[in-house]
């Protein structure tokens, strides 16, 4: 999967854990549709010498959890339930690119799932459940 330069990218806000991690980039790429960008680095290989699983979680839960926030009207919300498939190893000084869809929204639940991809090779596949957080005013991502 490519980078697509011509999305509207912007920089996740983020203090603590998502600015270890990132810079992460995010943007809204059709109706249901969000992607996530991250630039690998050494900060992110696991003694094996590729990325460590915990930064592709990490990703995959940033770009749902950002997509289910602007798909509930910039709502906070929260990770109920992830569940996580490695499907390839991700290298270093690669760009990944997850591209998160809200399949569903009940309520004050929102479904979603998301693939990350390395240049051609999906690596990660993922599925999640976020809950909207109390009625407190939208927020700004």
């Amino acid at each position: 999967m490519d980078f697509d330069e011509s999305l509207p990218w912007r920089d996740i806000r983020g203090e603590g854990y998502n600015r270890h991690i990132g810079p992460i980039r995010f943007a809204r790429a059709g109706d249901s549709e969000w992607q996530a960008a991250l630039m690998l680095d050494s900060r992110h290989v696991n003694s094996g010498g590729v990325c460590h699983g915990g930064v592709l979680m990490s990703l995959a839960d940033v770009a749902m959890g950002a997509a289910s926030f602007e798909a509930g009207g910039a709502h906070p919300c929260a990770t109920l339930e992830m569940n996580s498939h490695f499907l390839a190893a991700a290298k270093p000084l690669h760009l990944l690119i997850a591209r998160s869809r809200q399949l569903r929204r009940v309520k004050a639940l929102s479904f979603m799932d998301c693939e990350i991809w390395s240049d051609e090779r999906q690596v990660l596949r993922a599925s999640g459940i976020w809950k909207y957080l109390d009625s407190r005013e939208p927020q700004p991502l």
